[in-house]
């Protein structure tokens, strides 16, 4: 099925699994700027901005707004305000409090191996609140789950839901098990239940192309949520996994002897090897390999791990 057209004043940056994709909405000489994608490459980011803006006839960034607060959604807030002076940068309400006392585990940042500078907001978006974007009225909308104090946004008229993490077209950003958080999988299953009461003709997702097939979505996301549900040692591997792929996708590179060290020293590592596993930092340091090497995007290369 052909992805409809966006409205000329709104402009989709697909990025990839390690920055989050890009959403901009132009109102006049004026833009917002919804996500800005993994620190490391702040470059790209900085250039497919511009690029968006120039197309724009050179208007001015003036808005960040972040649906989260992890690494792959702010990680270029920083870099944007300085080299856009004057943007504002809004996050949602209910993640004041991890911002405030930064790099709390919640944040997944030193916790899960992953870098974000610190940055200073300027507003606060609740949810059920109108936002005038790119033109439209976009309603705020709580989704926790994946981030417990997430927002998306959804246009009625276009019948287009920004959707974030909330919701990808096979699947949504990790729910950690329920050992860890009794909270986050309810709270998951609540959200994908609140957004099936949309009318929704197209989805941009946090991660992935843009897509149509929202129904069919929804089903797959609830469908893995239960699987998921149903054994929660299948959720912790899912996460520790998806965690150390993530993270040598930024590191590039790393000593294998240094591996060890890393599961102990890495909380997230640490702890659901302490809860779930329970193996040696060796033992686990070796499966973690092995699992890594198995989804095609870690290989080794002599004595390091390379990202593929």
């Amino acid at each position: 099925m052909t992805t409809p057209a966006l409205p000329a004043d709104i402009a989709f940056i697909e990025r990839d699994w390690l920055s989050a994709n890009h959403i901009m909405l132009r109102d006049g000489t004026g833009a917002t700027l919804i996500d800005t994608g993994y620190g490391k490459f702040n470059a790209v980011t900085l250039a497919r901005v511009a690029e968006t803006l120039d197309g724009w006839g050179g208007c001015e960034l003036e808005r960040i707004i972040n649906t989260h607060i992890h690494s792959d959604h702010i990680g270029g807030n920083a870099e944007l305000q300085r080299q856009h002076r004057g943007c504002s940068i809004a996050v949602p309400a209910a993640e004041q409090s991890a911002l405030v006392h930064w790099d709390s585990p919640e944040q997944m940042l030193s916790y899960a191996d992953q870098q974000a500078e610190r940055f200073a907001w300027d507003e606060v978006i609740d949810a059920g609140q109108t936002l005038r974007l790119g033109g439209e009225e976009w309603q705020t909308i709580a989704t926790p789950g994946h981030d417990m104090g997430s927002l998306v946004l959804y246009a009625p008229r276009l019948r287009i839901l920004i959707a974030a993490d909330a919701l990808w077209e096979h699947g949504m950003g990790f729910v950690p098990p329920q050992a860890i958080d009794a909270a986050a999988l309810p709270a998951q299953r609540a959200t994908l239940e609140r957004l099936a009461a949309l009318d929704v003709a197209l989805v941009i997702p946090g991660h992935g192309p843009m897509f149509t097939d929202f129904r069919g979505a929804l089903a797959r996301a609830m469908a893995k949520l239960e699987a998921l549900a149903a054994d929660d040692l299948r959720v912790a591997r899912s996460v520790v996994k998806g965690m150390f792929v993530y993270s040598m996708m930024w590191r590039e590179t790393m000593p294998r002897a240094e591996l060890p060290d890393y599961v102990a020293r890495v909380g997230v590592h640490r702890d659901y090897n302490a809860q779930f596993f329970r193996m040696s930092n060796e033992a686990y340091a070796e499966w973690l390999c092995a699992e890594a090497v198995k989804t095609g995007r870690v290989r080794i290369e002599g004595d390091r791990l390379v990202s593929v």
